[in-house]
């Protein structure tokens, strides 16, 4: 850089009378080197070599604020930056505030009514399903328990006395027979002959009792529908036969000399007590089945409440920071604050207060994103094991219906959980199944 400044008319008198300087500045001759870097006459380079003890640092911080300010496009891109943060931080407020902390728009509270809501429509199909076992207990012990604990109660009868007469003429063919034992022989014989009346009239009284039925054939079971418990029906019918024969002819030879009794009889007497056995738990499984349901039923719980508490400490600090965003941002704007002081603030603060968003986000996303996520898998395991016990334990006693009867079939076709549940939140309330 070099600047030369302009001298008076007539330099020769330069030496007596110091002619007037035309120079806009009114200086001598001042000269810079060409040779001296532009890094040097940096506004930082020159100030460091200015005294401690000048004013001039502070002015020129001052002139260099006074810059920013009287040139609007320096000074609205501070604002926007400033008003851009504190814009994003308050938006985050608001959906904090929104989504967490108030209770009538939070996620905790929409989650607990869909929860109830879920619960509800459990509860409703629970109280529906009790509400079926009633109509089948009362169809059963009416129409079917009786006929079903005689057979079973003269089964057992047979089975027990089978095998003391199995042992009776075991000893028979060694000692000869108390007069005892031959009764016990002829005990047996009756018993079977009653077995088998009962037996031969079993469908058709079933039948008959169907036919009086209120219900006319619904909810009616028949044991023998189970495959097979009717296969055991005919075998204990062949083996009644078969027995009753065979003792017809040899208990009357227990009252003399017992002639000696072939290996094939012991193996039938067996293999009836055997066939005998499985029907009787034929018999007695339709109640077994319903006894089972109702205790599930009674015992059954559901969990479904929700609590959450918001990290109120991270949550305190975090709408701090809003607090003193605005601060500064308003302070900015009019005036009261300069660039520097900004500066020093952001330089001060700004870390803390994206490491305190971060760190509420961290927080709430451990104590209410994960809950949320643990309490959705449990109510989603209780949901799907309650309906696919209910689901298993109709079906099982569907197998027991006429062939005609699909009012089991037709209960679990109506449940509302085959089709989307319709949620309303304001009345906390999903739809809910029918009453029978």
């Amino acid at each position: 850089m070099y600047n030369v400044c302009c001298k008076g008319p007539d330099s020769d008198i330069a030496t007596e009378q110091k002619p007037r300087c035309e120079c806009v500045n009114e200086c001598d001759v001042v000269s810079f080197s060409t040779a001296i870097s532009s890094g040097k006459l940096s506004p930082s380079v020159i100030l460091e070599n200015i005294p401690d003890s000048s004013d001039i640092p502070a002015r020129f911080v001052a002139a260099t604020e006074t810059r920013y300010r009287v040139e609007t496009s320096r000074m609205m891109e501070t604002v926007s930056l400033l008003t851009d943060a504190n814009e994003v931080h308050r938006r985050m407020r608001i959906q904090i505030n929104t989504d967490i902390v108030d209770a009538g728009t939070s996620w905790t509270t929409a989650l607990s009514k869909l929860l109830t809501s879920l619960g509800d429509m459990m509860r409703g199909h629970i109280a529906d399903s009790i509400s079926l076992l009633k109509i089948l207990n009362y169809v059963y012990l009416k129409h079917v328990n009786y006929l079903v604990t005689g057979l079973s109660t003269q089964l057992q009868d047979c089975d027990s006395l089978t095998a003391e007469v199995h042992v009776i003429i075991i000893r028979a063919q060694s000692t000869r027979p108390y007069s005892s034992e031959v009764n016990r022989a002829y005990e047996l014989l009756y018993a079977l002959w009653y077995l088998r009346k009962t037996l031969n009239g079993f469908n058709l009284i079933l039948n008959e009792e169907a036919r009086k039925s209120s219900h006319k054939w619904h909810y009616f079971p028949n044991p023998l529908r189970i495959a097979y418990c009717t296969w055991q029906f005919e075998a204990v019918e062949y083996g009644v036969n078969l027995q009753i024969d065979w003792l017809t002819n040899f208990a009357p030879k227990l009252m003399g000399i017992v002639p000696p009794v072939e290996d094939t009889v012991f193996v039938n007497m067996t293999v009836f007590r055997s066939h005998v056995a499985e029907l009787s738990q034929c018999m007695l499984s339709y109640k077994e089945e319903l006894d089972s349901f109702e205790d599930q039923l009674s015992t059954l719980t559901l969990t479904t409440n929700f609590n959450y508490e918001p990290p109120f400490t991270s949550l305190r600090k975090f709408n701090m920071d809003g607090q003193w965003l605005d601060s500064i941002a308003s302070q900015y704007i009019a005036n009261s604050l300069s660039k520097l002081d900004l500066a020093t603030a952001l330089h001060a603060n700004g870390s803390e207060v994206l490491t305190n968003a971060d760190q509420l986000y961290s927080d709430i996303e451990l104590s209410l994103f994960s809950k949320v996520s643990d309490h959705i898998d449990n109510q989603e395991k209780d949901m799907v094991s309650f309906y696919r016990d209910l689901l298993a334990r109709v079906a099982s006693l569907q197998r027991y219906m006429f062939t005609d009867d699909r009012s089991l079939e037709q209960f679990m076709r109506r449940l509302s959980i085959w089709r989307m549940p319709i949620v309303n939140f304001q009345k906390s309330q999903v739809l809910l199944l029918f009453v029978i």
